[in-house]
């Protein structure tokens, strides 16, 4: 029987945040590596399945995974309040000022610790209810290479903007890739950088973790554009990015 490839704990070193996966080379086939130069990511929204579900589920119960899903569940129970309380405010007291990405990696790290913590602590089901607001912040439009991605996205959570106007976007993703159901989750914290009049201009950092490596994702290629910024008027929040490797169109609103 041939090996499998296991998932290990997230790294949370600088750069991305992506799992640490072995890697099984491939016998070459001359045929299929010209078709493979030619072929793009063939994704396709899936219809809900017995097979897909359980496949979601594996993913979401992995312990090694921090997915939208753990993060809007301890917001639910209270475990944190905001983005601040995440990571540590005592430098920015000292006067120096965090890296988006440096604030990222430590917000992503404060969760995996309160994840392990609730695991341990508390009945899988507690039996409480969350609060609903009456409308909650949607996504509109996602669109990366031409691709719609909206549907393909399960699990959705925006954290509670801070008194600067920063969040953090976060969901989960379920997409067919090679005739094979695949997963994965992001994380984009937006933080703020200027405040003109009621427009807010952000720096959006990215980061991902995915159940399989796949370099032709289209959320790959995005947490791998470098300079990303976005835009806030009112309630809505425009993502734009036209690099070679990435076009993308994110439109969020953030009614609540």
């Amino acid at each position: 029987m041939p090996d499998f490839p296991e998932l290990t704990p997230p790294s949370l070193d600088n750069g991305f945040y992506t799992p640490k996966i072995p890697y099984y080379p491939k016998k070459k086939n001359a045929k299929n590596e010209d078709q493979k130069k030619d072929q793009t990511e063939n994704e396709q929204t899936l219809s809900s399945s017995r097979t897909t579900t359980d496949l979601l589920n594996d993913y979401l119960n992995n312990t090694s995974i921090l997915s939208a899903s753990d993060i809007n569940s301890l917001s639910d129970s209270g475990s944190f309040s905001n983005l601040s309380s995440l990571y540590n405010s005592s430098l920015l007291s000292n006067g120096q000022d965090l890296s988006t990405n440096t604030m990222l990696q430590q917000i992503l790290k404060t969760l995996e610790e309160l994840k392990e913590e609730k695991k341990n602590s508390e009945p899988q089901d507690s039996g409480k209810m969350p609060a609903v607001s009456e409308q909650e912040p949607s996504v509109l439009r996602f669109k990366i290479n031409g691709y719609d991605l909206k549907d393909s996205l399960t699990t959705v959570y925006f954290s509670q903007l801070e008194n600067d106007g920063s969040f953090l976007f976060t969901a989960d993703r379920r997409y067919i890739a090679d005739q094979k159901v695949r997963n994965e989750t992001f994380y984009l914290l937006f933080k703020t950088k200027e405040t003109s009049g009621t427009m807010i201009t952000y720096e959006v950092c990215p980061s991902f973790v995915q159940d399989y490596k796949n370099e032709n994702s289209f959320i790959y290629k995005l947490c791998n554009t470098k300079k990303i910024t976005a835009t806030k008027t009112g309630n809505l929040v425009v993502l734009r990015s036209d690099s070679k490797e990435c076009t993308a169109d994110l439109l969020l609103d953030l009614s609540n």
